[in-house]
C-alpha cells in the first residue's frame, strides 16, 4: 500500500479504486474486505484457499503429513487425535492433488 492506495483489482471489474470495508469473520480467520468503488461489490484477496471449510494451518499440516510417508488413514487420524478435526480421506486426498506441488 503506497500513500492508502492499495494495489489490488476487483476481480468482477478489474478496476483499481479499490478501499477497505471492514473485517470478516469465520471459523476459517478474519479476513479483510474490500470495496470496489466502482462496482460496488465486497470482496476479499484471494489466496487460494477460498471455499475451504478448514484452517489453511490444517490443510498444509495434513498434506505435509501424507508428504512424509503416512497414509490417507493415518493423516485423517492424527488429525482428530491431535487437532480435533473430522476430515475425510478423500478431503485429505483432493487437497493433496490440489495444494500438494507448492507444497513439495
Amino acid at each position: 500500500m503506497k500513500g492508502g492506495k492499495i494495489s489490488m483489482k476487483c476481480p468482477k471489474c478489474k478496476g483499481k479504486d479499490i478501499s477497505k470495508r471492514g473485517k470478516r469473520y469465520n471459523k476459517s480467520g478474519t479476513k479483510q474486505l474490500y470495496l470496489c468503488n466502482k462496482c460496488n461489490i465486497k470482496f476479499v484477496q484471494q489466496d487460494g484457499f477460498e471455499r475451504m471449510r478448514n484452517k489453511k494451518k490444517i490443510i498444509v499440516k495434513a498434506i505435509h503429513l501424507h508428504n512424509e510417508g503416512l497414509s490417507l488413514f493415518q493423516v485423517k487420524d492424527y488429525l482428530w487425535q491431535h487437532e480435533g478435526v473430522r476430515v475425510s480421506r478423500e478431503a485429505i486426498r483432493e487437497w493433496c492433488k490440489k495444494y500438494g506441488i507448492f507444497l513439495k
